[in-house]
């Protein structure tokens, strides 16, 4: 591909203004010294997320650059719920906790070496997963893990962004009581009623094979895998999360999980919405919900050496 002639960056300041500037910085550094021009546009609150990316949009177009997001992986989702579609190149600079969507195509979570690597990057049409109109990059869910990734966010709030501080925080949320899910599913094998406490759907192959889910793969042939957690005490609740840690998921009973390539979910009781989170962004959604994955591809820049494995 022709090298891009300009970067737009949307960038989450995340863990603090300092370190953010210092990230600007070394980001404007590498693109200028390899040649392009960049703006990079600092995202100080939540609020100001959608017009900042409505911005990047229109300059990239105007430009005939690339939007390029900056932060964990629910900013990279937001980033891409608005790109999705719009034919402009993605790119990556992979800076949160896990960093699923980054490490699962090869994208560097050192921000000078992702940064450099947009210089001669390649284009790689990426899946993506929806849930109604909503993206998801590596899983949409309801029930127990849909608040597991909402304390997750709490702890992190008070306590700072790390691995151990995501531990804790599924360990206070485990051990809490939990009410069960009454859902109606329907995909092209059927229709059936389930009594959960979590529904989840998941694209992103490298967080589905940590599991230990075989059926990991099925997200390289264009599917989505299903996954649901029937009710258990929190003993058990406990020894089912252990295995998920240890890559053991498939050999636990109340674990199940299941390859799809649409399915709709109907909770029974008749609510007027769920709270459904997506890559750990949670929002509230008008049932039934169509998990399918999306007919548009991202054109994601992955670094040359990522797509030359790939092709």
């Amino acid at each position: 591909m022709q090298p891009l002639p300009h970067f737009d960056v949307v960038m989450n300041t995340g863990s603090g203004r300092t370190e953010a500037q210092a990230r600007r910085a070394c980001v404007e550094r590498v693109l200028r010294e390899g040649g392009r021009a960049v703006q990079v546009r600092l995202v100080r609150h939540p609020r100001e997320l959608s017009a900042q990316i409505t911005g990047a949009i229109a300059s990239a177009r105007e430009s005939g650059g690339a939007v390029v997001a900056a932060g964990g992986d629910g900013t990279i989702n937001a980033v891409v719920q608005q790109v999705l579609g719009t034919g402009l190149p993605f790119g990556a600079l992979p800076q949160g906790t896990f960093n699923f969507f980054g490490r699962s195509q090869g994208l560097s979570e050192h921000i000078e070496t992702a940064a450099r690597d947009l210089l001669d990057a390649e284009l790689r049409d990426v899946p993506v997963g929806l849930v109604n109109e909503r993206v998801f990059l590596i899983n949409a869910s309801i029930g127990l893990y849909r608040r597991l990734l909402q304390d997750r966010e709490a702890f992190k709030r008070r306590l700072g962004r790390s691995r151990l501080v995501a531990l804790w925080a599924g360990l206070n949320t485990l051990l809490r009581p939990h009410p069960r899910l009454e859902l109606h599913l329907r995909d092209a094998e059927g229709e059936r009623r389930e009594q959960v406490l979590s529904f989840g759907a998941g694209i992103n192959r490298l967080q589905l094979e940590q599991l230990g889910l075989p059926e990991a793969e099925a997200v390289e042939r264009g599917q989505l895998l299903g996954f649901t957690l029937r009710p258990q005490d929190r003993l058990a609740l406990l020894r089912v999360a252990l295995r998920g840690l240890t890559g053991q998921w498939q050999n636990d009973a109340r674990a199940h999980a299941f390859v799809f390539e649409q399915l709709l979910v109907q909770p029974t009781r008749g609510r007027r919405s769920v709270r459904v989170a997506c890559d750990g962004e949670v929002a509230r959604m008008r049932p039934p919900l169509c998990f399918r994955v999306s007919e548009t591809r991202l054109p994601l820049l992955v670094p040359a050496r990522r797509a030359e494995a790939g092709a």
